[in-house]
């Protein structure tokens, strides 16, 4: 009886891990209407006037981030649309230049910056002659499967999240210590 309690337990452990995979990929958590967010919490040892003014000269200076607007502790708005800096391996749709909504909350010693709504300019696909669609897509749209609340499990959809991840740490980090305690 001892054992096959210490089995359950086990399998339990193990598939509730492998389920995390499904719905996490590289800060990207993916939400129950099927939405990816992406959330991070960047510790910085200062107080929160102090993150307020860096972050309000890094948002003057930083081409994706300088549409956002100050509002009680807080930044908040639609980035400017830029390109991905590794295209290998990502679906035609993905190869133009994006745009998303960001949140950046401001705590004593720590931010966090929430990233949703990440809309692609419209590409143009010719179907044949003379026809052509023009359409706008969603990072969901690449890389949430359909019918079910899951990240797609091919590498190209991964590595487009990972390659979002690593472009997003790049704007957005201002020192270099960083947890996740928010």
């Amino acid at each position: 009886m001892k054992k096959l309690i210490v089995l359950i337990f086990l399998l339990n452990s193990i598939f509730s891990n492998s389920q995390d995979s499904k719905i996490e990929h590289a800060n990207f958590k993916l939400q129950d209407s099927k939405e990816l967010l992406w959330q991070k919490v960047f510790n910085i040892e200062k107080p929160k006037d102090s993150i307020v003014s860096i972050l309000k000269k890094t948002i003057k200076s930083n081409s994706f981030l300088n549409n956002l607007k100050y509002d009680k502790y807080s930044f908040s708005g639609i980035s400017s649309f830029v390109g991905l800096s590794d295209l290998n391996g990502v679906p035609l749709a993905g190869m133009t230049d994006y745009n998303c909504f960001i949140k950046i909350e401001i705590k004593e010693n720590k931010y966090r910056v929430t990233i949703t709504n990440i809309k692609f300019k419209p590409s143009e696909v010719n179907l044949y002659q003379n026809v052509s669609v023009n359409k706008s897509y969603t990072l969901e749209e690449l890389a949430v499967r359909h019918n079910y609340n899951q990240i797609r499990k091919n590498k190209n959809a991964r590595k487009m999240l990972s390659t979002f991840n690593s472009d997003f740490h790049k704007y957005l980090k201002l020192f270099k210590n960083n947890q996740d305690n928010w």
